[in-house]
C-alpha cells in the first residue's frame, strides 16, 4: 500500500478531487494573456465548491503560460481558508518553476483576510486592472 506520493506524483500539483462539473454558476474564472503576464480574473465566491476550478485554470500550462501571473480578486465577494490555500499552493508551485504570482485586489473582503493573515506580506498585492 503506497502512503505517499512518488516524485513523479510531485511534478504536478494534486488537485484533490477531480472537476468532472462546470464550475457553479456564482463563480467565473476568465484568463487574459497579455505579452507579459496571464492575469486570472475570478468572479464570485473562492470558496470549498469553487476553488478545484481555480487550481485547474491555475496549474494548466496552456491557460497559464507567462512567467508572470496575476490572481485578480478584485471581483471576489468571499474568500475562504480553501481558497487561502489554494492561492498560497499554486504561489509556491509556480514559484519553483520560475514564475512569479501576485494578487490583484480591490479594498474588498479577500483584501481584508489577506492582511488579517498576514499574507499582503507573502503576495505582491496590486491593484486591479480598470477596463
Amino acid at each position: 500500500m503506497r502512503t505517499g506520493r512518488s516524485s513523479e506524483d510531485r511534478a504536478t500539483p494534486a488537485l484533490w478531487s477531480p472537476v468532472t462539473a462546470p464550475a457553479p454558476e456564482d463563480v467565473t474564472f476568465d484568463v487574459v494573456q497579455h505579452p507579459d503576464r496571464t492575469v486570472v480574473v475570478v468572479s464570485g465566491e473562492l470558496d470549498v465548491l469553487t476553488v478545484p476550478h481555480l487550481r485547474r485554470v491555475l496549474y494548466d500550462p496552456a491557460q497559464v503560460s507567462t512567467p508572470s501571473v496575476v490572481v485578480d480578486l478584485a471581483a471576489v465577494s468571499f474568500l475562504d481558508s480553501v481558497g487561502i490555500g489554494a492561492l498560497v499552493a499554486a504561489r509556491r508551485w509556480l514559484t519553483s518553476r520560475g514564475a512569479t504570482m501576485s494578487l490583484a485586489c480591490a479594498d474588498n473582503q479577500p483584501r481584508k483576510v489577506l492582511r488579517m493573515m498576514g499574507l499582503d506580506k507573502v503576495f505582491e498585492i496590486v491593484a486591479p486592472e480598470v477596463g
